[in-house]
């Protein structure tokens, strides 16, 4: 400090300047806030320059950078500690003042924070209301480069400048700040915050069009919360407002199904060509039931099957009717789901393929997220390796991110957990540290839903890697663990969700040897999905599970019934076979020894081990592995030490130690190594 003040007045008035912003600082914006009345453009430069030849400052660029913290903190401690905010409020102003319009964008966030230190000086209301402005443009800005927590910090502060009366005399202003502050503090997982910001706009907005806005948030926020049945309501009444409501005759099933097949008849008779010259929507009510609608569907995809599927044929009909939008992209995503759920793969692939070119023409990527989780689910899972699908719902959650489509991201988030865990892509223990910091993410979000879901899979990895006890000797602890999980969805009307707990543990269960668990499991699977549009397929994993559990079971009991059921889940598997090759290989092998046809059957084995292994799907050819060691050792072959240890070492490399263990200690003879 006494170095500092040696120096003329003059220059330590530029360096003190240049202390309130920071460690550095771009020359362009330090001459934007120079009072020349105190230093002309030449003093400022010749200053800079002596700065520089004191060792005070570095100049890197366009950039004057003190050449270490120490100094920056001793030049601004000069500045007394009861002028400090002024400085600061006279910095900020003066950036804003001076900078031309086109550069206005260049220095918000200086200006703003700079401003924002000294707001207690403010008391013109005219200088708060266009501070108020700047922490809005601030905000905004902010938003668009996914810096959530300052962008709540900028708005807040713009709500804070504005008088008591300001919905009366800044009614826009105010509209626009509270708004944006309660779709931030959405992205924030600040869900109370968000009640009592959109509990002001709906007491205060002025018409219904100016409490769209909120509303929506509104429902994202109550569907993070888990509150589906509110966000489903208020979703229902703003459509119906609209002039928009849902065709009560979607609820006959009759008449539903024909609806979906005459959409069917029309989108698949295009071309995408056609498809994407159709006229964009114009009628703006249309277009804000459309935006309405499409989180209809997002609460409803997975709860109210019944109704989202209703929302999607309303749109598909809306989009024909008054040409496309952005949302169009998910209704089309929506319908390729429908047509997945009744079975049509090849329709719903069609339509797929549609929103995806949709998406490009619109550049609608604020939508990917919910697009990837509803069709790299569903019929394209069926064409590209899953280890693919994997990556593009990381993608999803990335961008997800980036765009504060919180509830999305971690959804997709949660399904590159489960297509990890199918694909056998990840070493489960990277992937049971992804799911710990994803989790974390969630609880951080409060993002219950996708927590309540993502805690299965959480539980299946652990028990892959660190149980190596025969599970049916904890028969009732894990019955007792899957009741409550269950319980919990049940509760909440979520069948969805209680499916995949089920096909999760049948799962881990039938790999494990649990074959009596695996199928209690699956008919309570079976049962839930006898109500759902869309039942859980699991990238079309269950009907290849199911098929091995059914022909586990009847070979155990020589009841025919579960040798339909195999044979059944066969020819679904087969249907969806793209990328599956290996699992009809094995079913085969499996339903033929199970048939008494075993001529072949160590070669049938070994094809479909060739085959999984050529796809890459190390956990499925581990199964391979010891299902050929099951068969050799029902023979007497002593070929089955040889598969048995294939499936160790195979189980091993894919990180489930637990499964390993237990396949070594319940063969230990057949097993060599460690």
């Amino acid at each position: 400090s006494n170095r500092i003040l040696q120096l003329s007045e003059k220059l330590q008035y530029v360096i003190k300047l240049i202390s309130c912003v920071g460690s550095s600082c771009i020359e362009s914006t330090i001459a934007l806030f120079i009072d020349e009345m105190k230093v002309t453009r030449d003093e400022l430069l010749s200053c800079l320059d002596l700065a520089i030849h004191e060792r005070l400052l570095i100049k890197e660029g366009p950039i004057y950078r003190f050449t270490h913290d120490q100094i920056q903190s001793a030049t601004y401690s000069l500045i007394p500690e009861d002028e400090r905010c002024l400085w600061h409020l006279k910095v900020g102003l003066a950036i804003w003042t001076n900078v031309p319009d086109r550069r206005k964008d260049d220095v918000v966030f200086v200006s703003a924070d700079q401003i924002n230190r000294g707001i207690e000086f403010i008391k013109l209301e005219d200088l708060r209301k266009k501070v108020a402005m700047l922490n809005l443009r601030a905000g905004q800005k902010a938003m668009s480069l996914s810096t959530f927590s300052s962008a709540a910090s900028y708005l807040s502060t713009g709500i804070k400048l504005l008088n008591q009366n300001c919905w009366e005399k800044n009614y826009d202003l105010s509209l626009h700040l509270h708004n944006f502050y309660s779709e931030v503090q959405y992205c924030n997982g600040n869900f109370r915050e968000v009640g009592q910001v959109t509990g002001v706009v709906l007491k205060e907005g002025k018409s219904f069009y100016d409490k769209l806005r909120v509303y929506r948030i509104i429902m994202k926020t109550l569907n993070s919360d888990n509150k589906l049945n509110e966000a489903v309501n208020i979703g229902i009444d703003v459509v119906a407002r609209l002039g928009k409501e849902l065709p009560s005759h979607y609820s006959e099933p009759s008449v539903f199904l024909a609806n979906v097949n005459n959409i069917k008849e029309k989108i698949v008779s295009m071309t995408v060509d056609d498809f994407l010259k159709i006229k964009p929507m114009e009628d703006s009510d249309t277009l804000i039931a459309m935006n309405f609608l499409g989180e209809l569907a997002l609460t409803t995809c997975f709860t109210k099957q019944d109704i989202c599927a209703n929302v999607t044929c309303h749109m598909m009909q809306l989009t024909l009717d008054y040409g496309v939008c952005k949302e169009s992209v998910l209704c089309l995503a929506n319908y390729s789901a429908v047509l997945f759920g009744f079975g049509d793969i090849k329709g719903s692939s069609i339509v797929g393929d549609f929103a995806f070119k949709l998406l490009d023409k619109l550049d609608a990527r604020e939508f990917l997220p919910q697009l990837s989780i509803v069709c790299w689910g569903g019929a394209l899972s069926t064409r590209e390796p899953l280890k693919m699908v994997s990556e593009n719902f990381l993608h999803a959650y990335k961008v997800g991110m980036q765009m504060g489509d919180i509830h999305s991201a971690l959804l997709s988030a949660h399904f590159y957990c489960e297509s990890s865990i199918f694909s056998g892509g990840v070493e489960l223990e990277i992937l049971e540290r992804e799911i710990d910091m994803f989790e974390k993410q969630m609880v951080d979000y409060k993002q219950e839903f996708n927590w309540n879901l993502t805690v299965s899979l959480e539980r299946i990895v652990h028990i892959l890697i660190y149980c190596s006890s025969d599970l049916s000797q904890h028969s009732s602890e894990f019955l007792v663990e899957v009741k409550e999980l269950m319980d919990d969805h049940i509760e909440k009307n979520n069948l969805y969700a209680a499916s995949i707990v089920c096909f999760l543990y049948s799962y881990v269960s039938y790999i494990f040897c649990n074959f009596d668990f695996a199928k209690e499991l699956i008919e309570m699977r079976w049962t839930f999905e006898k109500t759902l549009y869309r039942p859980y397929r699991a990238y079309c994993t269950t009907f290849f599970f199911d098929s091995l559990i059914s022909i586990a079971f009847a070979r155990k009991t020589k009841q025919y019934i579960w040798t339909k059921y195999a044979l059944e889940n066969l020819e679904k598997t087969k249907h969806a076979s793209h990328n599956y090759r290996h699992r009809v290989l094995l079913l085969e092998a499996e339903i033929h020894t199970l048939l008494g046809k075993t001529d072949n059957a160590v070669s049938n084995y070994d094809e479909a081990i060739a085959s999984a292994q050529e796809s890459g799907y190390i956990n499925e050819q581990a199964i391979a592995n010891e299902r050929a060691g099951d068969f050799c050792l029902s023979k007497g072959d002593v070929r089955a030490s040889y598969y048995y240890g294939e499936a160790y070492i195979l189980y091993f490399q894919w990180g489930a130690r637990g499964k390993a263990a237990h396949l070594k200690k319940k063969h230990s003879l057949e097993v060599n190594g460690s």
